[in-house]
């Protein structure tokens, strides 16, 4: 933005996010985990859509933890160009060493039920980790994580969960989980991100315009709201003979 300030260019930036995935009484652990990791641990995490904390009802929060924790246990690491390797490394040592310091410092304040640190062997590999009975004021909770960690977070309700996802300077997309359609598009309406997916998370088409709030960037992509940022409106006006 800074550089293109000085002539005036118009830009687009679609930056960090801190997506949040509420997850409501009613679901079924056992079929809803498998799509919220996926949303998560993508990539190893290193996706600016992917679910960087998930907050669960109390009714199904220990439930679904469970459900989290065996999928991570059973991630296999290695060389994507291997047969049944399902999780890679992370891009570069900057961010492998952040992360491990992100899982540092959870370790007080939560509890880490599955992964917690490096994999064995050469190169930027974490196994995939869920820390539970965490919560707001942590830094893996507030901070973007970019990699294969994942908070829970318990929560009363939806409205409890959706002022703790709404109070991050992030807003680039988010999920809400239920059964309640109804339910999930009045809270969907009020999350302030660019994107609210209802019981799915991170799908993207080209007809549809793609964009963030607050930190998360201005402007769009994808759809005909993206072909706008690259023109230039032109107004003629006559008065009439």
């Amino acid at each position: 933005m800074a550089g293109a300030a000085e002539a005036l260019k118009r830009v687009t930036l679609e930056l960090g996010g801190n997506d949040a995935a509420i997850v409501l009484a009613g679901n079924d652990p056992k079929e809803t985990a498998p799509k919220i990791f996926a949303g998560a641990f993508q990539n190893s995490g290193q996706v600016c859509i992917a679910i960087k904390r998930a907050y669960v009802h109390e009714s199904i929060y220990d439930a679904m933890c469970d459900e989290l924790a065996k999928l991570a246990d059973a991630a296999v690491l290695g060389d994507g160009l291997q047969q049944g390797v399902t999780l890679g490394p992370l891009q570069n040592k900057t961010q492998f060493e952040k992360v491990l310091g992100l899982i540092e410092d959870a370790k007080s304040d939560g509890k880490i039920i599955a992964g917690g640190g490096r994999a064995e062997g050469k190169g930027y590999f974490i196994r995939p980790t869920i820390v539970r009975d965490i919560t707001d004021g942590s830094r893996l909770v507030d901070e973007e994580q970019f990699g294969p960690v994942l908070p829970v977070i318990k929560i009363r309700d939806g409205e409890d969960a959706l002022s703790r996802a709404n109070a991050s300077s992030y807003g680039l997309g988010g999920s809400i989980w239920s059964k309640d359609l109804d339910a999930a598009m009045d809270l969907a309406g009020r999350m302030d991100t660019g994107t609210v997916w209802i019981n799915k998370h991170a799908e993207l088409a080209p007809n549809i315009p793609f964009g963030g709030a607050k930190l998360s960037g201005i402007g769009n992509e994808l759809g005909e709201e993206g072909l706008a940022e690259f023109t230039q409106m032109h107004v003629i006006n006559m008065a009439k003979a």
